[in-house]
């Protein structure tokens, strides 16, 4: 499993392609830069290999995707490559994207995303089949390109196509970027993060932290032990991750870059039943690494979702189909929707972090939504167990949650408690990565910039 955040790679969820649009291409006039040609050779890849110099799936490594139980069930064969980053001169929130196919090139799906001002990447953006122009929400300095290629798998003698003939499949040759510079050039990033966030105090409390976009879902758990999941985890017991109904929020194998704070409601089962007003939440920071359920371009969490645009903003169209027979009380599939679940959570998530008795109600915080101004990542020596998360910054605390490996928490101030000892090293300073939830600097890497805690 790798470990830095910018070069680990995902799989794409299925049906994509049908469902995605390209975004409108700018009307000003813009300087365009020279190619940067992408190392075929250089992506990490899942389900493809490379010969005589194009990507093309693995035979001898068929992929499924998605872990999520609700995914379209067609069977798929598929594969991706994700490029490492890609450092450009200057920054933009313009680019041109060139793929190069041989073979259907509908069977690509290519996608971009860049570094922000705080140091995170911006969620991915699909282009045209074969490239095109995307543009990104905000001004980047660096960008990462990841490419799908799948094939659809008819159930017959030798695989054949549903017009009775062998398919050849599809393969990438060639992939580059270049920037794209408006008149006057685009804004300093640096001051774009001072604008939205204003300078770090030295003393902070809660209320001074960029708050995330927080929604009401309903979870499931996920289960299906041994399966792999849209970014190529394969599944075990006791797993800490999410799912989510779209792929622009889909973390790269094995990183955390995309972390949602999930926290319990005391409500149980789609009407919500159990004793919410003496309820005590229980908490997981947790890497969304699935897609679903029900849909996958589902990004509800957005202002400008992809699709199921009528809803308001935080409300899954699975919900909205269950409960009030949105798109007749189908999915984006054209399947009965049986329950409202707007997210999934693997096993050690529901059952450790949640201790959730059945499926019910959670408060979800999209923690890439806001501007980290001290970003931290959580780390394990095992690299899969998660990290106790406390009411205060020692052990004679109560156990208010778990933080999953490689989840990437905002940590709001650092503080002294119990000296504990981690992959890190052995140190006393605590992070208060949440209100009343502290978990040991020893157990992460990054937020030593932090404030110190304001004692009430």
């Amino acid at each position: 499993m790798a470990d830095n955040r910018r070069t680990t790679t995902s799989l794409a969820a299925l049906g994509a392609f049908a469902l995605l649009a390209p975004l409108a291409t700018p009307t000003a006039a813009l300087a365009e830069s020279a190619w940067l040609e992408q190392d075929l050779a250089s992506a990490d890849r899942i389900g493809l290999s490379l010969e005589s110099g194009e990507l093309r799936l693995d035979g001898a490594e068929p992929v499924g995707l998605g872990a999520s139980p609700r995914l379209d069930t067609a069977e798929r064969r598929t594969g991706l490559a994700t490029f490492p980053e890609q450092a450009l001169e200057g920054s933009t929130d313009t680019i041109d994207v060139d793929v190069r196919v041989t073979g259907d090139e509908e069977d690509v799906l290519t996608e971009a995303r860049g570094v922000r001002a705080d140091g995170m990447w911006t969620e991915w953006y699909p282009t045209s089949p074969g490239g095109g122009r995307v543009t990104l929400p905000e001004t980047v300095t660096e960008v990462q390109l990841r490419v799908e290629v799948r094939l659809r798998v008819e159930v017959g003698p030798g695989n054949e196509g549903a017009d009775g003939s062998a398919e050849e499949p599809t393969a990438v040759t060639e992939v580059r970027v270049r920037p794209i510079e408006g008149p006057g050039g685009a804004p300093d990033p640096e001051e774009e993060l001072e604008e939205a966030s204003g300078e770090v105090s030295e003393e902070v409390t809660g209320d001074d932290v960029p708050q995330p976009f927080s929604a009401r879902l309903f979870a499931t758990r996920i289960g299906l032990v041994g399966n792999t999941t849209a970014n190529g985890h394969k599944v075990r017991p006791d797993d800490h991750f999410v799912a989510l109904p779209s792929r622009r929020g889909l973390s790269n194998r094995g990183g955390g870059e995309y972390t949602v704070r999930v926290c319990s409601t005391g409500a149980l089962g789609p009407a919500a039943s159990g004793d919410t007003e003496n309820h005590v939440p229980r908490c997981a920071y947790l890497p969304v690494w699935d897609v679903g359920p029900w849909n996958i371009t589902d990004d509800h969490w957005n202002e400008d979702r992809e699709s199921w645009r009528d809803l308001d903003r935080g409300r899954p169209q699975a919900q909205a189909a269950y409960t009030e027979s949105h798109n007749s009380g189908l999915d984006g599939f054209g399947r009965r929707v049986q329950n409202p679940a707007g997210i999934d959570l693997a096993d050690g998530a529901f059952n450790q972090g949640l201790q959730l008795p059945t499926n019910g109600w959670v408060q979800v915080d999209y923690l890439w939504t806001a501007e980290y101004r001290a970003r931290a990542e959580i780390v394990t020596a095992s690299q899969s167990d998660p990290v106790i998360v406390r009411e205060g910054p020692g052990t004679e605390y109560d156990t208010v949650g778990l933080a999953a490996h490689k989840a990437n928490v905002d940590v709001a101030c650092k503080t002294t408690g119990d000296q504990a000892s981690g992959p890190s090293g052995t140190t006393d300073v605590w992070y208060r990565v949440g209100d009343g939830h502290y978990v040991p600097a020893a157990f992460t890497t990054g937020g030593s910039e932090a404030p110190e805690c304001v004692v009430e």
